[in-house]
Order: C-alpha cells, then structure tokens, then sequence
C-alpha cells in the first residue's frame, strides 16, 4: 500500500501521530480503506456522504468509514469551505501522486529517526530531541 504495506499496527499509530492536517486524512483513508494514493487522490469531498458515514469510490462501490476517520475529515473539511477534491493542494486541484515521495517518506523517515534515537539514547534522551 505505498510505502507504508506490512506496517505493525504500534508504526501505524506512529505515522499517524507524525502527521496532521491533508496527510493524517491520507493515513487513515490508506489505512482503513487499503485504496492506492492513485485512487485517493482523485476523491471529491462529495464522494464523502456523512449521514451514511461512508466513501464512494466507484458508482457501485462504498466503503464504510470508521466514526474516527470520519470524524476527522468533517473537522478538516470545516475549515476548507469550498474545497471541491478532498485532498486538495494550495491551487484547488488534487494532490498528485508525489504525495509518497514528498510527505509520506519524510514522514517515514521522521519516524525512523525518533525510533533510532530511542534505541541508541534512550527514552529519555530522545524525549530532549523532540521525540
């Protein structure tokens, strides 16, 4: 699933701790839907139906959202009035699939880095790095 396949469910809590905003909606619906970043990106906010709580991602296909996952992306589309695609970048179209290398493997990589830490200094080194 991109990059982020054979993840334990402890790395998956990780990568969504390191996100927020765009990104953490992208984790979730990755992680909970098991769609590609490619069929993700092209989802509009109005293939969200909230009353049933679930995602078009065909005309014949739903996916039924957690109460969390949907949850968050009401609070995330509230302050995004207007907003057409439901991952949309700053000019008003729909990420690209650069996403992995631009977001997803920094946010990998952050996470690497704080768990290194944590093995060589120790949790309370680390903790004074930020992690």
């Amino acid at each position: 699933m991109d990059g982020i396949d054979g993840q334990s469910e402890s790395e998956k809590k990780r990568l969504l701790e390191l996100a927020c905003g765009m990104d953490r909606i992208m984790l979730l619906l990755l992680f909970e839907t098991g769609l590609l970043v490619e069929e993700l990106i092209n989802l509009r906010v109005s293939d969200v139906d909230m009353a049933s709580g679930s995602l078009r991602i065909a005309p014949d296909r739903k996916i039924v959202l957690s109460a969390q996952t949907l949850s968050e992306i009401r609070d995330y589309l509230k302050a995004r009035p207007g907003q057409v695609y439901l991952l949309e970048g700053r000019c008003g179209k729909p990420v690209t699939c650069k996403w992995r290398r631009c977001v997803l493997e920094k946010i990998l990589q952050r996470m690497r880095i704080g768990d290194f830490r944590k093995r060589t200094l120790g949790s309370t080194n680390a903790n004074k790095y930020g992690d």
